[in-house]
């Protein structure tokens, strides 16, 4: 709704809306089948603090969690290794990632690493369509040109995100409904 137009200098087409849609609906359906836990939806640097008073991960405040939901396990990390705002190095990313698998496994909930990275590509391709949209509806409508600075780093990711296999549909869509070269800055468009 937001992006395209942005983007293209055209809205979406009826046709595109509601292919876009089914898709997303059947990748999720299988992502969304795993166990609910507390998600933060905002999972960033941003709204974690260090607490040097406190000790072992109560040392690590949380902030900004009005808008928590019960979801994937995947997106609050995702969140954290696929910042919009700020660079993080896919081999932090990844050492993140296995030290969380590592984590589950400690714990006694060992997750099939193949099946959960998987969930995350989902989740991940998800969380940056969504932000691709919101980062142009805030430029759009509110008038903030400084979030489509952000769009080549989320287009970065969602464009990782797609080349997994389970979302090989709506990179599909995605090919033929925004181009690559009108990902990312949108073309005549002045941050």
């Amino acid at each position: 709704d937001w992006f395209m137009p942005v983007a293209l200098g055209r809205p979406a087409t009826t046709d595109e809306v509601a292919e876009h849609r089914a898709l997303w609906r059947l990748v999720l359906r299988e992502a969304l089948t795993a166990p609910a836990v507390f998600v933060h939806r905002d999972y960033h640097a941003q709204n974690l603090l260090w607490m040097p008073s406190r000790s072992g991960l109560a040392r690590v405040g949380l902030i900004d969690f009005q808008d928590a939901v019960a979801g994937s396990s995947a997106y609050d990390l995702i969140s954290l290794v696929e910042d919009a705002r700020r660079d993080v190095a896919p081999e932090v990313a990844d050492a993140t990632t296995r030290h969380y698998l590592a984590a589950m496994r400690a714990q006694g909930s060992a997750i099939d690493e193949r099946s959960y990275r998987s969930q995350m590509a989902v989740m991940a391709a998800q969380r940056n369509a969504k932000i691709a949209g919101i980062f142009a509806r805030l430029y759009k409508r509110d008038g903030k040109p400084r979030y489509l600075g952000y769009l080549p780093r989320v287009w970065g990711y969602l464009n990782r995100d797609l080349d997994d296999p389970a979302l090989s549909r709506l990179k599909a869509w995605y090919d033929r409904a925004i181009p690559r070269e009108k990902r990312g800055r949108p073309q005549g468009v002045e941050p």
